[in-house]
């Protein structure tokens, strides 16, 4: 029986962060209109197989080889200024409109919030002080502490740890299902955003919420038994 959470950890990219404009950069480097939905995917893909075989390598690093292939694979010359300017570009993403009334709504129930990434904490930082919300997270985890990529349990299970709870009470909310599925496994709470699918792969642990928006998914929780 799931019950009203003492903290809430927000997923970044494409939860909080919308990752649209980032085809524009790809542009810029000579790749066609769309790549973004190749390149970002294939970013997750690689990390997910290092993860499989043992091996840890930060969100930078793995972003950069997958960019790489994919110039390649277009017979486009690398410019690696260019490159890495799309990896800073992470840091400028902009906010969800939805996402400040969703984060102000928990916290004055009293739940703390905190960001959960796999990408760096310092650049997740800037992705919220450049919204204006950097005050209103407690805490930015990033996978870079336990040296595993989520969905690993040992991400969330840390996410706890940091916060001093345990891991039943403890809430996620992604537009991730991959997310969703490895934060039920290590025991939390979850809230899917339907950000772009409107439901998560029948493979993967269902949520126990489904919202379209950050404020829809705290009045959820919130509304759970204390």
């Amino acid at each position: 029986m799931r019950h009203k959470p003492q903290a809430v950890i927000l997923d970044v990219i494409e939860t909080c962060f919308a990752i649209d404009s980032l085809d524009e950069k790809l542009s810029e480097l000579g790749l066609p209109a769309g790549s973004l939905k190749i390149w970002f995917p294939r970013v997750l893909r690689d990390a997910f197989a290092l993860q499989v075989t043992g091996t840890y390598k930060g969100f930078a690093e793995i972003a950069t080889g997958a960019l790489a292939s994919l110039l390649a694979e277009n017979k486009i010359e690398p410019n690696a200024e260019k490159m890495e300017g799309v990896i800073k570009s992470f840091a400028t993403l902009p906010i969800h409109p939805d996402v400040k009334e969703g984060i102000q709504l928990l916290r004055d129930a009293g739940i703390r919030v905190a960001a959960l990434t796999n990408g760096s904490a310092a650049t997740t930082r800037k992705m919220f002080v450049g919204a204006g919300l950097e005050d209103a997270i407690e805490k930015f985890i990033s996978i870079e502490e336990v040296k595993q990529w989520k969905p690993a349990a040992a991400v969330y299970l840390h996410a706890a740890k940091q916060l001093g709870v345990a891991p039943a009470d403890l809430a996620l909310v992604a537009a991730h299902d991959w997310d969703i599925d490895g934060a039920a496994k290590a025991g939390l709470t979850t809230a899917y955003i339907a950000r772009k699918q409107p439901r998560g792969s029948s493979a993967m642990s269902p949520p126990d919420f489904t919202a379209h928006t950050l404020p829809e998914a705290a009045r959820a929780l919130l509304a759970l038994p204390g």
